[in-house]
């Protein structure tokens, strides 16, 4: 009995929690698990072979905690590039190529608390679902599993992060959007966000863009969404290197004659006879 619990331990410790089906199925399905685990755990208490193997168990854990500081400390910080690392078509060529410090934690529960946290601290607001179709994702598509290690990063702020990697796109959609769309697949998702940016641009009248008058507020209460000025360009010259164009307004400079025909007009229409 006491070789069933050290075996359920071992498998969850260096397969399970790495596997994201074996980890759902757990994660679904814990409330029916942990009766049962805990009656082997107390029946296995009571047998001999717990106590023998157990202690070794014990024995083991410092080494592969040494093992696992060794990797650590002697693994390359540097930075990838984000060129170099969408261009291995395999986790294993990347996996070769790519520094270990860069790599992102084989557990699915740690994937899940990296994008938990971003989510939090950037104010996302990703599902659940959707964050787990992201760590899902990041295991079979370098894109994904890219993008999840740019959120590992520090930034001084959300902007720094939309000029971290390739798909600064992305980050724009996911920060301006309230409700949003996540596909595993990276093209789909850039069709997705290709669409979203569109549509908001396709129906907001930028024939005041770069006057003083021109308020996005207007854009974000109409497609409730939380553009500022950075994020709005950057969809923009999305949209324009996509084939996408929308015309913007443009700047009228304020002359000498110009003001002073603009301020008769004003006394003019307070019933003051303009001179000149």
């Amino acid at each position: 009995m006491g070789s069933i619990v050290i075996l359920l331990v071992l498998w969850w410790v260096f397969i399970g929690r790495n596997e994201p089906k074996s980890y759902k199925k757990v994660k679904k399905n814990k409330n029916k698990w942990l009766p049962v685990i805990v009656i082997l755990i107390i029946l296995s208490a009571a047998s001999s072979t717990f106590w023998i193997l157990w202690p070794l168990l014990m024995a083991a854990l410092p080494f592969y905690i040494i093992y696992k500081l060794i990797r650590a400390i002697f693994a390359k910080k540097e930075k990838p590039d984000a060129r170099d690392y969408n261009s291995y078509t395999t986790k294993r060529e990347r996996n070769n190529a790519m520094p270990r410090a860069s790599q992102l934690p084989n557990a699915v529960d740690k994937r899940i608390r990296i994008v938990t946290k971003f989510d939090k601290k950037y104010g996302l607001n990703l599902t659940e679902s959707q964050i787990q179709t992201m760590v899902d994702a990041s295991y079979v598509s370098t894109d994904w599993e890219y993008f999840l290690h740019l959120m590992t990063q520090e930034y001084a702020g959300v902007h720094q992060w939309f000029a971290s990697g390739q798909t600064g796109w992305l980050c724009v959609y996911l920060r301006v959007f309230n409700t949003q769309t996540v596909s595993p697949d990276m093209q789909q998702q850039k069709r997705i966000c290709l669409d979203s940016f569109r549509q908001i641009f396709q129906y907001t009248d930028l024939s005041a863009y770069n006057t003083p008058a021109w308020d996005i507020r207007n854009v974000n209460n109409k497609f409730m969404t939380n553009f500022d000025d950075t994020s709005f360009m950057l969809a923009y010259r999305f949209l324009e290197e996509n084939g996408i164009h929308h015309e913007l307004g443009s700047v009228k400079i304020m002359d000498a004659d110009g003001e002073l025909e603009a301020l008769k007009r004003k006394y003019e229409e307070d019933g003051i006879p303009g001179r000149v």
